[in-house]
């Protein structure tokens, strides 16, 4: 199998007895069907290119543009579209929402039927949905100081649940390395944004107070996080340290 590594970050969503997955493999999103959770089809790409390639290779339109970073020397590829995904069906439409461009980052979303070639879903007609951070900041700034640019270079791994008329997601917010060539990016954080208005194919909203739950970590896995709703009970679940695990209960108003 040409995807035998790097299989990571899956997102699973049951509905009408059919089982959907997206997950991500070297930045592409990888989508597969199963009908009973253990046995998946073949793998399937949201889209080609897709993942991290040049501009040589491929043209990316300016959301799609992975822009200069003040820690960073040497980047190969220009373009972005992938990395952790995320998944959400409504009636017959499944959306896919996944990381485009970086630094600036934005959120984008796919959709199509649900019950078609998940291959050829279509980008949503609202493009990009939200977009992060506009600069990296003071390259001193750390903790409360940073968190204004903290989705400055990645913005990826949604979770999308309705409540009332509205949308709301977490989502991972990455600022980048804070040192030149770190190697590894080293600001997280979880963020959340809503739908403006009832739909999902139109503009959302930052939430005002990101990051939430806490300053933005090193490598503590705190934008991973995971929405569902349990006996009218909306709860999340997201890593919160090195060796936390914790569960949530949002409260609405």
């Amino acid at each position: 199998s040409v995807e035998r590594a790097a299989q990571q970050y899956p997102r699973v969503v049951v509905d009408e007895g059919r089982y959907y997955m997206a997950y991500e493999w070297h930045a592409q999103v990888i989508l597969r069907t199963s009908d009973d959770g253990l046995v998946w089809s073949d793998w399937d790409y949201l889209l080609t290119p897709g993942g991290t390639f040049p501009s040589s290779f491929a043209p990316c339109s300016v959301t799609e543009t992975i822009g200069p970073h003040p820690n960073i020397r040497g980047q190969l590829d220009d373009c972005l579209v992938g990395a952790p995904p995320g998944l959400y069906i409504e009636g017959d439409t499944l959306y896919v929402f996944v990381a485009a461009g970086s630094a600036p980052a934005h959120m984008r979303c796919y959709k199509g039927d649900k019950h078609g070639d998940l291959a050829r879903l279509e980008r949503c007609t609202t493009d990009p949905l939200f977009s992060g951070a506009s600069e990296y900041g003071p390259l001193d700034a750390r903790g409360a100081q940073a968190h204004p640019y903290f989705d400055f270079r990645y913005i990826s791994s949604a979770d999308v649940l309705k409540v009332g008329d509205r949308y709301y997601m977490a989502y991972e917010g990455i600022r980048g390395p804070e040192f030149l060539e770190a190697g590894m990016d080293t600001q997280y954080g979880l963020g959340f944004a809503r739908s403006v208005g009832s739909q999902i194919d139109g503009p959302w909203e930052r939430f005002p107070a990101n990051p939430v739950l806490q300053e933005m970590g090193f490598w503590v896995g705190i934008g991973h996080a995971d929405l569902l709703t349990v006996a009218g009970e909306t709860r999340m679940m997201t890593q919160t340290g090195e060796n936390i695990r914790g569960l949530y209960v949002l409260r609405w108003r």
